[in-house]
């Protein structure tokens, strides 16, 4: 029996050793120029250790590589992955040749988990009709309309800075608290300063529950995850969410011609309804996909301000020039004009990234133009754009900070798809100009009657958290604050 059971147990681990093997010569077989793959870890190493973010990995294998191909393969685990090198390629994977990648692949399971019905997670069919509802939705339109919502969460957040003359703050949980408000108020028609105690909290721990391991399972074998009903979030969290759409629709319905107050209303309005859950399931989207980049770019913009205080003072400059030629009030017009302002944030979302890497998978083979380069059918792609915001050849001394990069005439210089903060095409953040609006506005708020400087507790050079996917600051943010005279 413990003969058995030894030639057993040496069986079991040469099938998987061949397995992981087979897995990884994947681009060998396939005579694709790759980064050489660790045994079971592939080219993630670092990451999964803790010792680098994926960003920078993806950043090395970008420098390392560029010019040697259109593309080169590489491995998340076991997983091979194509990774993006030549600019002209770009557009064709998100825009013009869009069609051959309108999938993600990211894990969902809409029976067990109605919250992963969202536009971010969804595929195929299901979200190419979701996605024309939604269309309608997010219109420059609905954005105006719905501005005095926002300017009203941003009069909060600027009164909330308090009266003193100088103080320390945390910069991280003062935009978290604007953007959960943003959110809460847009999304789901909770008015501001009325927020339910557990929503904030529930914004914070819906993924509670999350394991890279089951997430990486889950994605490798999507059928599986399925079968045993495996949830990406804390059921807690989906609930509450869940349950406080329904709720919010049930008012909106017992109401007759109300102003437009939320993207609730406009989900309900669809041209073909949506369900409650599917409502639901794209009010999710808003915290899952625009909550944590959110605080990011707006703690990190004013993290470099800080940093540069005549950079500072030339947006304040600008806040207030505009703000006085449409008597003290913010209106889409005058958020249209505040021109440097919007150079400082693009330069923030540049130079820290939220997001390192656009997904997509190839849904059919495809041919690269004038080329012998082919992207089988299933082929993962990942666009690395924060190693593309930080390419010298693209940014001369892309870790200066500096927003003149994004003056109109540097823009139209530099090659089309150097910047994709949010994407671009089919694919590409329905939402960016909400989002682009929400920084704004935020930013006003917090620039027009208050400097910022740096502090004992202010980390510099700025550090990354290894341990999130997302582009975070290892800790939270924390400044010097002074109330300035009107």
């Amino acid at each position: 029996m413990l003969q058995r059971v030894l030639w057993s147990a040496l069986g079991a681990v040469a099938l998987f050793y061949a397995l992981v093997r087979f897995s990884l010569g994947y681009w060998k077989r396939r005579g694709i120029l790759h980064a050489k793959p660790k045994f079971l870890w592939g080219n993630l190493k670092d990451v999964l250790g803790g010792k680098r973010h994926v960003q920078q990995v993806l950043q090395c294998i970008y420098e390392s590589y560029k010019g040697r191909a259109p593309f080169i393969g590489c491995y998340a685990l076991i997983k091979p992955f194509v990774l993006v090198l030549d600019l002209k390629l770009v557009p064709h994977i998100l825009d013009s040749d869009a069609g051959y990648f309108t999938s993600r692949g990211l894990y969902h399971n809409v029976p067990a988990e109605p919250l992963s019905g969202n536009l971010l997670q969804l595929d195929g069919h299901s979200w190419r009709w979701l996605h024309a509802q939604c269309r309608t939705v997010f219109t420059p339109g609905n954005l105006q309309k719905l501005l005095p919502r926002l300017l009203q969460v941003s009069d909060r957040l600027q009164r909330g800075l308090g009266e003193a003359q100088l103080q320390q703050l945390n910069v991280s949980q003062l935009v978290d608290s604007y953007n959960v408000q943003a959110i809460a108020t847009l999304a789901y028609g909770l008015n501001p300063g009325e927020l339910p105690p557990d929503f904030g909290l529930m914004t914070r721990s819906y993924w509670s529950n999350w394991s890279l391991w089951r997430a990486y399972l889950a994605l490798e074998l999507p059928l599986l995850a399925r079968l045993l009903r495996h949830k990406s979030y804390a059921q807690l969290a989906t609930d509450y969410f869940y349950k406080l759409v329904l709720e919010q629709l049930q008012q909106q319905r017992r109401r007759d011609r109300q102003p437009l107050q939320s993207f609730l209303q406009l989900y309900a309005a669809t041209d073909e309804i949506l369900t409650d859950a599917q409502i639901a399931a794209q009010a999710f989207g808003f915290v899952l996909a625009g909550l944590a980049p959110l605080n990011a770019s707006l703690a990190f913009c004013l993290y470099e301000l800080a940093l540069r205080p005549e950079l500072q003072q030339r947006v304040r400059a600008e806040i207030r020039a505009t703000l006085q030629q449409h008597e003290g009030a913010l209106t889409a017009e005058g958020l249209q004009q505040l021109t440097y302002t919007k150079q400082v944030l693009n330069e923030t979302l540049r130079l820290h990234t939220p997001y390192p890497f656009l997904l997509r998978r190839a849904t059919r083979e495809f041919e690269l133009p004038k080329s012998v380069f082919v992207i089988a059918r299933g082929n993962n792609v990942l666009i690395p754009i924060a190693a593309i915001h930080r390419d010298p050849a693209i940014y001369p001394e892309p870790e200066r900070f500096d927003p003149d990069r994004f003056e109109a005439a540097a823009v139209r210089a530099r090659p089309a798809s150097s910047f994709l903060p949010f994407g671009e095409g089919l694919r590409g953040c329905i939402a960016k100009q909400l989002a682009q609006q929400q920084l704004l506005v935020g930013l006003v708020a917090l620039l027009q009657h208050h400097s910022y400087a740096p502090c004992a507790e202010t980390a510099i050079p700025m550090q990354y958290d290894n341990g999130k996917l997302l582009l975070m600051p290892k800790t939270d943010i924390k400044l010097s604050v002074e109330r300035l005279d009107s």
